[in-house]
């Protein structure tokens, strides 16, 4: 789908077809129509009434999203569409008097409108100040602190304080919000920005969500192989994978697709390394980096040796190759649809499907888990300008802190896109026709995860676990539907004494760095953050020699690894307290 250059303008409560003024450009998509206007019943009432809706405008991105048929649906689609959840949350907006004007960027646009805005002087009430899905922030800390010393951003806390009707204050200073916001604390005492928050349910045990990696199933059992438990016994299947066609394109193609230039891949905790190359162990609370651990040597070994076997996707094309059926091994939720349904097999072959994997790396270390703790920072951040109005940005603080916006975020509407089963706990329903109900099974909502408002969830795993086997077997998995995609899983939910786990974001577990420690960080980061992702491709890919390894690591340290890990060490410590 192309996609024409313009901004686009949308109006919640009651759409607009007004396109955005200014001198920026973004892209839409192209599409037959224009926005158009799509009536909300309250905000209807309200202007029947006489009643003026206050306006907040939001500068989010365009998020987008797939349904089982593989087609992109994008949020600006949704909210010109006939979407029963957007009028759900503009109805429930304009019973508060609140309607939202939203400016939707496309995510890889995004960090180029904000930044630009930003210069010219915000006009928006709400920005999403972190929409990029890659490492790097869509606005730094050090502009984010000079918007704060200018006065473009508003204290959170004095809104909560002041303007709100108490739910809000409750949520982000006693809830489970508060876990949270406690984070976002500047050097002044005051909060600036609100992060998504998710608390993650098992069986009356709060836990979070994890990835790894995951492995075809469908060709371990047409091949009669064993799922691997060591990485010898992985690279014996990936090879045989290749060897004996399990795609059956005639082609040796069969490739792993992961990002090797950094540790955050599922197959580096294999080696018992922490996912980012300055972490905080899950366990024991104390900051490293995997270029000190034991296993860092072996990890890249491994690496090289499927590099040259050919197992290494390493041209940049592994989505497309994931479609073309070709792709063996992924990093990924190791509880996912959506990964599968964009693979494309022949007629009459087994579904696909990935299944998680747990090997052993090194004699003496143990694997790891990369989980989120059961309370959890999401990335995506959105501050308040002070353009706002306070009264109005407190009522949508309540309503965001409200279960009816937990809810809805995460499971839709109650007969449409979840029921509530004997034991009233809330079920999400299987994909059908409804494309909206297809996109509701792979994402809550499109206005959450990285757009406009940020996500406040409530999660049941033990739920989540029923509702990927019954989609399993609605896409044609076997009988077994998902108990084996989760096996793995199940287990690490019901026995977490056998596992060891590492940290999914250590930035998302850290306190808001001070203005020193910003400035420090962004000045090592600059160049550190480039030497260790090109150093690690090059040894990978067998362009630069383990025989160096010294200095390599000396490098590293003049370029400031170990005050990054004191660095992060302190904001750690501090989030603790």
């Amino acid at each position: 789908m192309q996609r024409k250059k313009k901004f686009q303008k949308v109006w919640a409560a009651v759409l607009s077809a007004a396109m955005i003024a200014g001198t920026l450009t973004g892209c839409a998509k192209e599409s037959g129509t224009e926005p158009g206007e799509t009536g909300s019943a309250a905000a209807s009432a309200a202007a029947e009434a006489g009643e003026e809706l206050t306006t907040i405008k939001i500068l989010g991105v365009d998020n987008k999203a797939t349904d089982d048929s593989g087609n992109a649906v994008y949020l600006s689609d949704w909210v010109n569409g006939d979407s029963k959840m957007w009028q759900k949350l503009t109805d429930d907006l304009a019973e508060r008097g609140l309607r939202l004007e939203l400016d939707l960027i496309p995510e890889d646009q995004y960090e180029t409108v904000v930044q630009t805005q930003i210069a010219a002087g915000l006009t928006c009430d709400i920005v999403n100040i972190n929409g990029s899905t890659s490492n790097k922030r869509t606005v730094d800390y050090k502009t984010l602190m000079n918007l704060v010393k200018q006065g473009k951003l508003v204290a959170l806390n004095d809104i909560w304080d002041n303007y709100s009707d108490g739910t809000a204050k409750e949520f982000f200073t006693t809830g489970f919000g508060s876990e949270v916001e406690k984070l976002n604390v500047m050097e002044d005492g005051n909060i600036y920005w609100l992060s998504a928050c998710t608390i993650g349910d098992y069986n009356g045990d709060v836990w979070g969500g994890f990835t790894g990696s995951m492995i075809r199933k469908d060709w371990l059992d047409k091949l009669g192989l064993e799922k691997p438990e060591t990485t010898d016994e992985l690279f014996e299947v990936l090879s045989a994978f290749q060897t004996q066609d399990a795609n059956e394109n005639g082609e040796p193609d069969e490739i792993v697709t992961v990002d090797y230039n950094t540790f955050g891949n599922g197959i580096a905790q294999f080696f018992g390394l922490g996912t980012q190359a300055c972490f905080v162990d899950y366990n024991t609370g104390k900051a490293t980096s995997p270029w000190y651990q034991d296993g860092v040597k072996d990890y890249i070994a491994f690496m090289k040796k499927l590099c040259d076997a050919g197992l290494l996707e390493t041209s940049g094309q592994g989505n497309e190759k994931k479609a073309e059926n070709k792709v063996s091994m992924i990093s990924s939720w190791w509880i996912s649809t959506w990964d599968e349904p964009g693979v494309i097999v022949k007629e009459g072959q087994a579904a696909p499907y990935f299944v998680g994997t747990l090997c052993r790396g090194v004699e003496g270390i143990d694997p790891l888990v990369t989980r989120q703790n059961g309370i959890q920072k999401g990335t995506y951040e959105y501050a308040v300008t002070s353009n706002a109005d306070k009264a109005a940005i407190g009522k949508l603080l309540d309503y965001l802190a409200s279960e009816e916006y937990s809810v809805l975020s995460e499971f839709g509407i109650e007969g449409y896109t979840y029921e509530v089963t004997e034991d009233g706990k809330k079920k999400k329903l299987p994909a059908n026709d409804i494309s909206e109900v297809q996109i509701m099974s792979k994402l809550p909502a499109l206005w959450v995860n990285n757009s406009i408002l940020p996500r406040v969830e409530v999660t049941d795993r033990a739920q989540e676990l029923i509702t990927c086997e019954e989609a399993g077997l609605t896409m044609g998995y076997p009988d077994t539907g998902f108990k084996e995609k989760a096996e793995v899983i199940k287990d690490i939910y019901e026995n977490e004494e056998k596992y060891s786990y590492a940290i999914m974001d250590t930035e998302a577990n850290l306190a808001a760095a001070t203005e020193e420690e910003t400035e420090r960080m962004t000045e090592i980061k600059a160049d550190f953050d480039t030497y260790y992702q090109e150093l690690l491709t090059k040894l990978i890919l067998g362009q630069a020699s383990m025989d160096d390894w010294d200095s390599y690591i000396g490098d590293m340290k003049e370029l400031g690894l170990d005050e990054l890990i004191s660095i992060t060490q302190e904001r750690y410590d501090r989030a603790q307290q």
